[in-house]
């Protein structure tokens, strides 16, 4: 929970490609939750993770627009408010 935490408070911090790289990530690990919900995962789990993200997210935004707009159609798709 504390590195989650210090990840939402530190995103907005880091340097332009810090963040490209963080984006690329969620990116990468929503698309890869859609597909495929790991072993052990709820579905509440994975709803928790699409929450977590989409802070982290918004401490990014600003960064690079087609990559946001892939993120915020996930979000939209879980209901999950960006």
């Amino acid at each position: 929970m504390e590195r989650k935490r210090l990840q939402i408070e530190h995103a907005p911090h880091c340097s332009h490609k810090s963040k490209l790289v963080k984006l690329a990530d969620k990116l990468y690990n929503l698309r890869d939750l859609n597909r495929s919900t790991p072993k052990g995962w709820s579905e509440k789990r994975v709803q928790e993770y699409f929450q977590w993200a989409s802070q982290v997210v918004n401490g990014l935004r600003g960064t690079n627009v087609v990559m946001e707009k892939h993120l915020d159609q996930l979000f939209k798709e879980r209901g999950v408010l960006a």
